[in-house]
Parts: C-alpha cells; structure tokens; sequence
C-alpha cells in the first residue's frame, strides 16, 4: 500500500530582549504548548514554509539560523495510513516583531525568558519536541562563538598552532552539539544504537609511519584508462602502500595486478552523488563483492542527510552492509557523508547514524564537491562516531602536514590521488 506523505515546518524563533534571550511559544488547540509549525504549501520548501506559519500563526517575521530537527511518525487520516513529517528551524525574530496570535488553531504565542520557556515545554509540550530547546541551544551557541568561521573553516594546511587553537574553543561546543543530536535521534529513532562519544580525546599523537599506513591510493576519474589502473596498483605495491581505492568495472583489473601482493582492493558504489535508489546500491555492492572487493565506499543518499531524513539514509547503508555481509568474513563498508554540502549538525547525525546502521567507517568527502577533508569535520566524525566506526578523510590531501593534521584530529585513513607526492615530500 502507498503511504501518504504529509509535510510540515516550522521554528524554535528566539530573540533578544533586555539582554535576555528569549523564545517564542504558541498555545495550540489542542491545550498544548508547541512551536508555530504548519503544513507545506504546493511548491514551497520547507525553509519557506517554515516562515510563512510563523508570520502567519503568531505574527512574526523571523529568518532562519540553523536546522533544529524532524520528527517522523504515523497517522490515520480518513481510514488511510499517513507518513507525518514535521521539521523545525532555529529562527531569529527580527526587532520590533511582536507576536500577535492570527491562525484559528492558535490561543496564544508570546516570548518566554529561555528558561521559564524549557520549563513550561517540557510541562506542557509534546513529548516528541523534548529535545528541541535542547537542540536550539547548542546551534545558538555554535553560531554566537562564530566557530563556523574560526574552526570548520581551517583546512589541513593550516598552521598546527591555529588549529590546536580554535578546537579549544570549538571542542565543548562541538561536544553539545553532539549530546544534542544524540538526545534528538533517541526520540526520532529509538530503535539505533547509538556510539558514545565520552572517551574520544583529540588532538591524539599519532606513530611517524602513520601516514603511510593510512594512505588509500585513489584513482575515481572517469577518464582513467585501465593501464592508468595497472600503474597505480603497480605504485601501491612499490611504496608499500596498504590499498588502492579504483572505479567498480576496474576492480577485477586491480586484484589481478595485485594478486599475491598484499594490497587490498577498495571500490565505491552510489558515486559520486549518492542518488541511486536503495536496491541499486544494494545490487552494486553485491557486484563489487562478487568481483573480489575488499572495501567499500558508499556515498549515502545527501540529499536525505541534508534535509534530516535519517530514516532513508539509514535505509541505505543498512542495505549495503547487509549486502557486504553475504561474504564471510563481511567485507567493511565505509560511508561517504560529503561534508561540505552538510551543516555540522547534518555531519554529526549522518556519522551517528551509518555507525548505528553498521557502517565500519565514516568518511568526509568524494572529492567532487567544494571541499575535501577539513579537521573540524574530521573531528565530529570521530566524536560522533566514538570508536564504534572508524573516520577515513579524503579530498584535497597534498601535503605530509595536511595527512598528519587529519590523522591527530581523528583520522584513521586518508584518501588521496596524491599517494606519491605526499609520501616523497615526506
């Protein structure tokens, strides 16, 4: 039976007020205390929709600030089975809005001092909303210590100083964030379980050959002939490299040049955009199975990630471990996020996810997006993930000091096409 999807958004609004922060809450038909949240309008998104029921339940202009949450669950509706989908922002009032309530299902909205406002929810709220001032809180504070600008903005290059410097600033904030995607996912998905983050320490040391034992020589390029795939299985086995990393039609080309060496065998599937369906990753990581692979990359669905639907991305890696599975011992699967489409809250749920789902490893980047491997990422991977997975970074890895940085913030592969390059200037 097709379900029916039903759509809703809506806002965590806050605001400054007397030095004061506070947030906007609505009385509901209901005798519940909620947020303004309302259903999707034919052709709107949801940050759109979001807006307008804010503007249109209580009055208020507000602009969005961050992605607090969403929350799925079923319904009937006329004797038929509905998907509900309700999604919060983290929204700031613009000055001088003053909340006047104007929807019917609507008694009241008015701002609250924070927490009087958590107090009152957590009395009188839904349940399934527990977490979201929680949620607000954690994103009010990552966007008040500006460490988008002065942390997730360094990359691999940077001098170590700096770095060692802004995670500092970033690492109990990050580690909020985590605790608070962690409380959400509990709600919205009770059934995973979830990596604890608590005995993760970072910056870690790492052993002077570490970067050599961590390189996976990668060659994805459409346009790589085969003897470009000999030549760089022949280079891993000549450097001692411990895997090559190479399209799926080229990895019974790469077992055969690398028989007897010792050299493990990686492909990718779902790449480079992750928008195949389930079953068709689950068809290609049984292909790159039966052809002798002895890892793979998936590149989940980012589309999913990015607008919090959890649900089918952990759909998609479960299919693909299960499908790695059918071989003994199973062959261990990594799970490509593509951070720099996603915000760090979507980068702390996807690592927390695929661990749950059973990934063996998280990894940053395909490679063919703005950004590759950047530390802050890195390390809210391996927070994230809290041993339970490991962390593979990849994109943009040039320099020993960029290799070593990544490995320090939580590393434990790197994916690179520079293999030589880094090693002979290391």
């Amino acid at each position: 039976m097709t379900v029916r999807i039903e759509r809703a958004a809506g806002g965590v609004v806050v605001r400054q007020r007397n030095g004061a922060r506070e947030v906007l809450l609505i009385d509901d038909q209901y005798g519940k205390v909620s947020f303004p949240k309302g259903h999707l309008e034919p052709g709107e998104s949801w940050e759109q929709a979001a807006l307008r029921e804010v503007q249109e339940e209580t009055g208020v202009i507000a602009r969005i600030a961050g992605d607090v949450g969403r929350v799925e669950y079923r319904i009937e509706r006329g004797g038929e089975p509905v998907r509900k989908q309700v999604r919060l922002f983290l929204m700031i009032a613009e000055d001088g809005s003053e909340p006047v309530h104007q929807a019917e299902e609507v008694n009241g909205a008015y701002f609250l001092p924070w927490d009087e406002a958590k107090r009152r929810h957590d009395g009188q709220g839904y349940a399934n909303w527990r977490f979201a001032l929680d949620k607000a809180e954690s994103l009010l504070a990552w966007r008040d210590g500006r460490l988008e600008e002065a942390w997730r903005a360094l990359g691999p290059d940077a001098p170590w100083d700096d770095l060692v410097a802004a995670w500092q600033v970033a690492e109990p904030v990050a580690r909020r964030l985590l605790q608070a995607c962690r409380d959400e996912l509990a709600v919205t998905f009770p059934e995973l379980r979830l990596p604890d983050p608590g005995h993760v320490s970072l910056p870690r040391e790492v052993e002077d050959d570490a970067v050599r034992k961590a390189i996976e020589s990668t060659l994805l390029k459409p346009e790589a002939s085969e003897i470009d795939v000999a030549n760089l299985c022949l280079e891993a086995v000549n450097h001692g490299l411990p895997m090559v990393c190479v399209s799926p039609r080229h990895v019974p080309l790469a077992k055969r040049v690398l028989a007897q060496s010792g050299v493990r065998v990686c492909t990718v599937i779902g790449f480079p955009h992750g928008t195949q369906t389930v079953n068709a990753m689950r068809q290609e990581a049984i292909e790159a199975v039966a052809a002798g692979a002895d890892e793979i990359d998936m590149v989940g669905p980012i589309g999913a990630l990015a607008e919090g639907d959890v649900w089918t991305y952990a759909q998609a890696v479960r299919a693909v471990v299960e499908a790695a599975s059918l071989k003994s011992p199973a062959v261990p699967v990594k799970v490509i996020l593509e951070t720099s489409a996603l915000t760090p809250d979507a980068v702390v749920k996807g690592a927390l996810v695929s661990a749950a789902a059973g990934a063996d490893f998280v990894k940053t980047s395909t490679g063919y997006h703005a950004a590759g491997a950047r530390p802050a990422d890195v390390a809210l991977m391996a927070l994230a993930v809290g041993g339970m997975a490991g962390v593979k970074a990849s994109g943009g890895i040039r320099t020993p000091g960029a290799a070593r940085h990544l490995l320090r913030f939580g590393a434990d592969r790197l994916g690179t096409s520079s293999a030589l390059k880094l090693l002979d200037e290391a």
